[in-house]
């Protein structure tokens, strides 16, 4: 059970085209292989041997593709899955008639070679054509042939529903992973181009979206917005002294602090290098400040070692609250100069705008 679970987590959160499929074949091998077992003894019950044969081996087939496919042997795995399909669903029809429904499997290979990312587009085009020919071949051959085994008709009737439900299910599992696929995909596209590779805050073009969203609920009455502005002290010193790696380091560090530093309701951003930019929505002057106080105090304490030497970490914070008809723009070069007035004044501080370092 934990085995179909983990299938089952796989299909549903991955974003690699690679994993989900293997996954969704993987799972689809299971409920054959459970369903070729029930025919066994159905077909054994109806007095027909061959079939009952058949379907011993197809369950063995299913379990070593199952296997195949965990040890890495994927397209031998596909070669075995795809065999299975047309010999079983061309021996069904031949033994017990077309009404049996076996033959809806066989257009289950279409879509899954077109979702499968082993082979070249025109390569699956063929197999695609070739297995739509021999499906309606086979269409003509039997469809009015008698079978070679006669079983009741509410036990044919039965396994034709049996069958068709089984195909429509896979169907819809194939088109459930796939449309999972393209969504966690376009997620994760959309998280990319939000989110600063080093640091994993958002980057500049998305916080200047949040900026000007919140500046539009503000201008309606809404409420206001603080805006603060960070610049790691000496950064290019820890770069030239420790190395770009150890600088790394610290921005990831620093990071941290910020987004530990503030509510889920709150922004953070790199601005660009060594430069931060939180977005504190419905907050006012005395609590702008105390925020920024205590991010600055823990990026203080930070402790980052290089070669057994302490590297200091601090921060000059400028903080500016967004006024009536004022843009964004002009609130950013008010926290800007406030900023400015912090490293003048000898960095690791906070300054509000329009107050004296």
């Amino acid at each position: 059970m934990k085995y179909i679970q983990d299938l089952v987590k796989t299909l549903q959160g991955g974003t690699n085209t690679t994993g989900v499929f293997l996954g969704l074949l993987t799972l689809v091998t299971v409920i054959a292989a459970v369903a070729h077992l029930s025919f066994i003894f159905l077909f054994d019950s109806v007095g027909v041997p061959w079939m009952a044969r058949a379907n011993v081996a197809s369950v063995l087939v299913y379990v070593l593709s199952a296997l195949l496919i965990q040890n890495g042997r994927h397209m031998i795995a596909m070669v075995l899955i795809v065999g299975e399909i047309l010999l079983h669903g061309i021996l069904a029809v031949a033994v017990i008639g077309w009404d049996s429904g076996f033959h809806y499997y066989i257009i289950l290979i279409m879509p899954v070679t077109i979702l499968s990312n082993f082979h070249a587009s025109w390569f699956k085009a063929v197999v695609a054509t070739a297995v739509g020919v021999l499906y309606m071949a086979l269409d003509f051959i039997f469809r009015n042939a008698t079978p070679l085994d006669v079983i009741p008709p509410p036990m044919l009737q039965g396994l034709h529903y049996f069958n068709q439900a089984s195909t429509l299910v896979i169907l819809a599992m194939l088109a459930t992973a796939y449309y999972r696929l393209v969504a966690n995909a376009e997620a994760s596209l959309r998280h990319q181009a939000c989110t600063d590779p080093l640091t994993q805050l958002q980057n500049r073009r998305f916080a200047m979206e949040v900026a000007q969203h919140e500046a539009a609920v503000f201008e309606r009455g809404g409420r206001p917005l603080a805006l603060v502005l960070g610049d790691v002290d000496h950064f290019k010193r820890i770069n030239d002294v420790h190395g770009h790696e150890t600088g790394d380091t610290a921005l990831k560090a620093v990071a941290q602090a910020l987004r530990e530093g503030v509510r889920e309701v709150d922004h953070v951003a790199r601005w660009g290098g060594e430069e931060f930019l939180m977005l504190l929505p419905s907050t006012d002057e005395e609590e702008a400040m105390r925020v920024s106080e205590r991010v600055r105090e823990a990026i203080a304490q930070i402790d980052l070692v290089h070669q057994h030497q302490l590297v200091p970490i601090s921060i000059t914070l400028g903080v500016s609250l967004l006024t009536p008809g004022e843009s964004i723009e002009q609130a950013l070069a008010r926290a800007d100069q406030a900023l400015y007035k912090g490293k003048k004044a000898g960095r690791n501080r906070v300054i509000l705008a329009g107050h004296e370092a």
